[in-house]
């Protein structure tokens, strides 16, 4: 990067290139930096220049492509996983008819923005409108995720160089945490990521104004993520306006976190309960002693959230070794690897063991921002490297000047031996970006880009086949209770049910399920199950495959 690297800087930080009596910046005005050229080979406008300039987009482009298909092949083979992408169907199908989020799947009479904070969800609705499924949603995730590469990619490249920058960017296509959340169902939590992304990456350019423009859609993604916006805010006013002043800097970061707190406060205690039915948050228990009707005390708190924390700790440390693994462990050079620290603080103080591993898609917002910080410590250690090269260099020439002609035949003085932190920092400014690539193709032979080599993943089995069939029986406009394998296709067009709730009120029109995940308890028959379920009314049998346990019976009364 010649004639940049004074622009990097080594933290939260403004750079100390500038003249000792020059003014500290006072605001976020500061011009911003033009591209980088990170080698001669930029320097004309040819072949490697333009493939330089497209491959981001190539990039992101492959990893749709593999994030799509792992996602709309399972949804193929009826294999989802959770109510999730049923939810945000009917969600979804709402918001793109003008209507509130109504979805009965989560509740009698629940609006969605009562559960979790996601408006953003209504900028799919136009989407859905035009394409009324399931898959609307699932191509939507999959862009979601695989435009982060754009950011990162072409950051790296300007700053590091074409085929460091190729490197990881395909090494974070492939990372597990983006590919996990690819495969399990849709999450409002994809919109958070190319947001995350793009901030991160304007931040290491000094961009502060598209900083703060990009991390502002957090606040309508969820809850939780509203707490990164006032961080991200605060650390451009540490760079900008108060450089060199460490108490300062201190206490404005810390007023960051205080107001993400708060923010998320507002959400949860205010927004949320005044959108759901019961005037409540819903997951106040999943906090275990952070409930409100459960803690007596700020003391108490301070010893029984300690013990939730460690308990299971050993799939805890390993989901932070996981975390940090597909960036060779680079990004604990760069401060941006704090803004990882609450997504995995709020799931690691969580009771519910689902959310300590690496499954799901729960770890897709700390792997962004790892390969964020991981690029920008690459960042720090080649700035540095060049800042001691021209010291050295500086200080030689000096010497030879002042140097006696007599003293040409001394003896001349060994450099002093590096340490160890600078000969781990060499290696990985030499062989990061590849040994992020090798181990990202590594790992994928234990997450579901794996899948993508059997041959049972694209072709749909008989159950699938009996589930899609009896899904066709089933109108439009009517209202089905139903298991999990069908609620996506069938929430894309009639009032679903989940027939896991047992607060159902008004039996429906239509029961359809695969009775294996039907919580059936054994009745003489699939019919004597569901007028089990709804006593005092009939259904008739429309359709039956017993090899398989698919069922759809009609209310006749």
């Amino acid at each position: 990067m010649p004639g940049e690297s004074k622009a990097l800087d080594t933290g939260f930080t403004e750079p100390g290139n500038a003249p000792e009596n020059a003014p500290v910046p006072t605001g976020l005005r500061l011009p911003r930096l033009p591209m980088p050229r990170a080698s001669a080979e930029f320097e004309e406008d040819g072949p490697p220049a333009k493939i330089a300039r497209f491959a981001p987009w190539l990039i992101a482009a492959g990893a749709f492509v593999l994030y799509a298909l792992i996602a709309i092949l399972r949804y193929e083979r009826r294999e989802t996983m959770s109510w999730d992408l049923g939810i945000f169907t009917e969600a979804v199908r709402d918001y793109a008819h003008f209507q509130a989020p109504m979805v009965g799947i989560r509740g009698e009479r629940m609006d969605l923005l009562g559960d979790h904070w996601h408006p953003i969800l209504m900028l799919l609705g136009p989407f859905f409108r035009v394409f009324p499924t399931p898959v609307t949603l699932l191509v939507a995730q999959s862009v979601l995720l695989a435009l982060a590469a754009v950011p990162l990619t072409r950051t790296a490249i300007d700053f590091l160089g074409r085929y460091q920058g190729y490197a990881i960017g395909i090494a974070y296509g492939l990372s597990w945490g983006v590919v996990q959340a690819a495969n399990f169902d849709f999450h409002e939590v994809a919109f958070a990521v190319p947001a995350i992304a793009f901030s991160l990456c304007a931040y290491i350019r000094r961009d502060y104004r598209r900083t703060i423009l990009w991390a502002l859609p957090l606040l309508f993604v969820k809850e939780d993520l509203a707490l990164l916006v006032p961080i991200i805010i605060a650390i451009v006013l540490v760079r900008t306006r108060y450089s060199g002043r460490i108490v300062t800097q201190g206490a404005v970061l810390a007023s960051g976190v205080a107001l993400g707190v708060l923010t998320t406060s507002l959400l949860v205690k205010v927004v949320i309960p005044h959108f759901n039915p019961n005037g409540v948050y819903e997951y106040w228990n999943e906090g275990g002693c952070l409930n409100p009707q459960l803690h007596t005390g700020v003391g108490k708190l301070f010893t029984c959230v300690p013990r939730q924390f460690i308990n299971g700790i050993g799939v805890k440390e390993r989901t932070v070794l996981m975390t940090l693994l597909p960036v060779a462990f680079v990004a604990l050079r760069s401060p941006l690897v704090l803004l990882a620290v609450p997504a995995l603080v709020a799931r690691f103080v969580n009771v519910m063991p689902s959310y300590w591993g690496t499954d799901f898609h729960y770890s897709v917002v700390p792997m962004v921002v790892v390969f964020a910080a991981a690029i920008h410590g690459l960042i720090l250690i080649k700035e540095s490297r060049e800042r001691a090269a021209e010291a050295a260099a500086s200080a030689a020439d000096l010497e030879a000047d002042a140097a006696a002609p007599e003293a040409a035949d001394a003896p001349v003085a060994s450099p002093p031996q590096q340490s160890w932190l600078r000969t781990i920092g060499d290696a990985q400014l030499r062989h990061g970006a590849v040994v992020m690539l090798g181990i990202a193709v590594a790992l994928t032979q234990s997450f579901p880009l794996n899948d993508l080599w059997q041959h049972e993943t694209w072709f749909p089995s008989a159950r699938a086949k009996a589930i899609k069939r009896a899904e066709a029986l089933v109108p439009s406009g009517v209202t089905v209770e139903t298991t999990v394998a069908m609620l996506p296709a069938l929430a894309a067009r009639t009032d679903a049910l989940w027939i896991g709730n047992s607060n159902i009120i008004v039996p429906p029109d239509y029961e359809a399920f695969d009775i294996d995940r039907s919580g059936w308890a054994g009745e003489p028959s699939p019919l004597d199950f569901v007028l089990a379920r709804h006593p005092g009314y009939d259904y008739q049998q429309v359709f039956a495959d017993p090899a398989d346990n698919v069922y759809v019976f009609k209310r006749t009364d």
